[in-house]
């Protein structure tokens, strides 16, 4: 069941590859376990990841998400967590990723990172 995503990692990717694109964001989704302290792995993922906009870190096999996005980046994160929930409790990370994508502010594209990265 932890690998539900994996049968749509094209999906998933050219998802990615769109949000990117209408959002003008870099968007980092993590696929991997979040432990016992998912808010402090995230936090390590996302200063890894610091040049993108938005470090979405999933983990299928104990159904949680973590969210986070650069300092500068004005949203709501209320608005944000509920985007990004609502796919995921379809286990539909591209509907996610859209939905969250749907929410950030518009602005010109930045540097070009990995889009999925799986630990």
């Amino acid at each position: 069941m932890a690998r539900w995503w994996k049968e749509d990692s094209s999906r998933v990717a050219a998802a990615i590859d769109t949000a990117e694109k209408t959002s003008g964001h870099q968007i980092v989704v993590w696929v991997g376990n979040l432990g016992r302290r998912p808010a402090k792995v995230a936090d390590r993922i996302a200063v890894k990841y610091s040049a993108a906009s938005l470090v979405f870190c999933v983990d299928p096999r104990h159904r949680t998400f973590e969210l986070r996005w650069a300092a500068g980046l004005e949203v709501d994160s209320a608005r944000i967590v509920d985007a990004a929930r609502d796919g995921l409790r379809n286990h539909d990370l591209v509907r996610a990723i859209t939905d969250v994508a749907a929410v950030l502010p518009r602005r010109a594209e930045g540097e070009e990172l990995p889009d999925i990265v799986e630990e």
